[in-house]
């Protein structure tokens, strides 16, 4: 049985100059249960790992524990992982390096989780602090930097938004012992380096989900999150939601399998004919003569027919490794 408290784990590449206000605001926490914070590099290259250590030296918490590691395989998931190794408690935090919690946050967490054992996966919501000015777009695009609220109120919400973004999610270790225990192999790595791939967070709702669990969303948990002016461009969302794309259909099988809807190369490629005959005319006109939102939005449209018709192979991949560990439960 795993001790009961929360383990924060704060995972960063290069994050030397963001996180000074991210470890300021976790020393700020109002909290009376057993806390960590895991700190984990990940092959950062600007001296990240000390600047932390000797920040919360000087700065930290004297209720909150912290200890801290590099994980020198690049990817965030991979420094995840290790953070979920090296925790002592019940109860993971994910903190990325830009977000500030605010001072009830983990005390808050852990209420909720507490509460009902059936929550796998807990998430809050936030609002963007820039480093500069505001874009004049950036409200009517703020959700592709998770700028949002995750559900209308607090609750369930398995059958609605069914997934939550990584930044400030509270999932259980003993389902991620589970996981492994099971052979879970996590598919998408979310961010590596300077990479625009994504997609770890909603996986791992995902899977909670075929275990049975709930995706839960409490809004008391509120967070800023930092917007450093070099991801604020147009240029940035566009790689963005390509990456989001690609990691969009190797996640597709676990919506068809919690739905228990059956796939083949010929039902899938139904299912994109069927999306064509009723989108296409209007996504050709948005690539033509729409904004830039528009446009995305029909490169998205048709970036997944793509892989509907012609990827299969990947499709039956993802599913496949779904399935090996699924079947061990």
């Amino acid at each position: 049985m795993l001790k009961k408290g929360v383990s924060i784990v704060l995972c960063t590449y290069n994050g030397k100059e963001r996180l000074a206000p991210t470890l300021s605001h976790l020393a700020k926490q109002k909290l009376n249960i057993p806390c960590e914070i895991i700190f984990v590099d990940n092959a950062s290259t600007d001296g990240t790992k000390n600047f932390a250590d000797d920040f919360w030296k000087e700065n930290g918490n004297l209720h909150i524990a912290y200890q801290s590691y590099v994980q020198s395989i690049p990817g965030k998931s991979y420094a995840q992982e290790l953070g979920y190794e090296k925790a002592n408690y019940e109860y993971l935090l994910i903190c990325d390096d830009d977000n500030w919690l605010c001072d009830t946050y983990v005390q808050n967490a852990y209420d909720v989780m507490e509460s009902d054992d059936s929550i796998g996966a807990l998430g809050g919501w936030c609002d963007a602090v820039f480093e500069k000015e505001k874009p004049e777009w950036f409200d009517n695009l703020s959700k592709y930097f998770a700028i949002s609220k995750q559900g209308n109120v607090s609750g369930d919400i398995t059958n609605k938004k069914g997934c939550l973004y990584g930044a400030g999610m509270v999932v259980r270790k003993s389902h991620w012992q589970t996981l492994q225990t099971l052979g879970f192999k996590q598919q998408l790595t979310c961010r590596k380096g300077t990479s625009l791939s994504s997609g770890g967070d909603t996986e791992h709702s995902y899977a909670l989900r075929l275990l049975g669990y709930k995706i839960w969303f409490d809004e008391r948990l509120y967070f800023k999150h930092f917007m450093s002016n070099s991801r604020l461009n147009l240029s940035y969302i566009s790689r963005l939601r390509k990456g989001m794309t690609d990691a969009n259909f190797i996640l597709k099988p676990y919506l068809d399998l919690i739905s228990n809807k059956e796939q083949t190369k010929n039902t899938l490629r139904k299912e994109a004919n069927t999306l064509l005959l009723k989108h296409w005319k209007k996504n050709l006109f948005y690539l033509m003569f729409g904004n830039f939102s528009k446009k995305e939005d029909s490169k998205h449209f048709f970036r997944t027919l793509k892989k509907m018709y012609f990827n299969f192979e990947v499709y039956q991949q993802s599913k496949e490794s779904i399935l090996k560990w699924k079947s061990n439960r």
